[in-house]
């Protein structure tokens, strides 16, 4: 068999059941068990790899911050889907050598928790340096500096340019919000008390609240487009855009549970 083979055959067997976005199927998981492939005998375990997938996300978030540039912005870019590539390889190493384990599931999302921290506040910290100093890096392609902070410029213009840290501070409020609501809902004890709905009869249908869901999901999966924002010189998309979904995943996600507490009687049994 020869390399390409195994490769191909690695990365089925690596990769079965996996739960995955348009990133990590197209993008990550591919890189991800060309590693394999190469490093499937080594000494490193899935928790250095981890380790590793954060240290190279930190590198990403100071490239943003200190080099304003646009190729600065593609460095710090590269740097967060070569973080997205390890945080694939951990689990398909893990998988492949049969040492999954609970405590690295949980560290694993909790490292997942940090990145998403760093990407949200790293290009907050960005825009707002630039927003601050006009035309400051320079243009995609070559051009003319186009206005790094365009969708922000109408609410810079009218609140001034401590509109995007405000932003920020509530954006990391909803974001850690989610994430908290998101780790709640994942543990056995919930599950078990109150297990998910089974799906309403009828269903297959044209649904707006399904559509929106979707569209949610894929914004939240930021690895799946940042990098084309970034080429484009667009990251205040990401930001407005990521800042949106995620306060309607929040507050949509809090409320569930709060209701679903709410009408459980804990005396009905006794």
């Amino acid at each position: 068999m020869g390399a390409w083979q195994e490769i191909k055959a690695l990365h089925a067997k690596s990769t079965a059941g996996a739960k995955e976005g348009v990133a990590f199927r197209y993008f990550s998981r591919p890189l991800a068990s060309f590693i394999l492939y190469h490093i499937q005998h080594s000494r490193w375990t899935p928790n250095q790899i981890t380790i590793l997938s954060l240290i190279t996300g930190v590198a990403g978030s100071v490239v943003h911050i200190t080099c304003l540039s646009w190729l600065g912005l593609i460095g710090g870019c590269a740097l967060f889907m070569l973080a997205h590539v390890l945080d694939a390889l951990d689990g398909q190493l893990a998988r492949h050598r049969k040492a999954g384990s609970v405590i690295g599931m949980y560290f694993d999302f909790f490292i997942d928790a940090l990145k998403a921290y760093m990407m949200y506040g790293a290009l907050a910290i960005r825009l707002w340096l630039q927003a601050v100093s006009p035309g400051t890096g320079d243009a995609p392609f070559g051009g003319e500096c186009a206005s790094p902070t365009w969708a922000l410029d109408h609410f810079i213009h009218c609140h001034g340019t401590v509109v995007i840290p405000i932003v920020a501070i509530f954006g990391m409020g909803l974001l850690a919000t989610g994430i908290g609501c998101t780790e709640f809902m994942k543990k056995a004890e919930w599950k078990a008390l109150l297990p998910a709905p089974g799906t309403a009869a009828g269903g297959g249908g044209f649904s707006l609240v399904a559509l929106v869901e979707k569209l949610g999901r894929f914004v939240v999966d930021y690895p799946s487009y940042i990098l084309l924002l970034c080429i484009c010189n667009r990251v205040d998309l990401y930001f407005l855009g990521y800042t949106l979904v995620v306060a309607l995943y929040a507050a949509r996600a809090l409320n569930g549970i709060m209701v679903r507490l709410w009408r459980i009687n804990p005396y009905a049994n006794r």
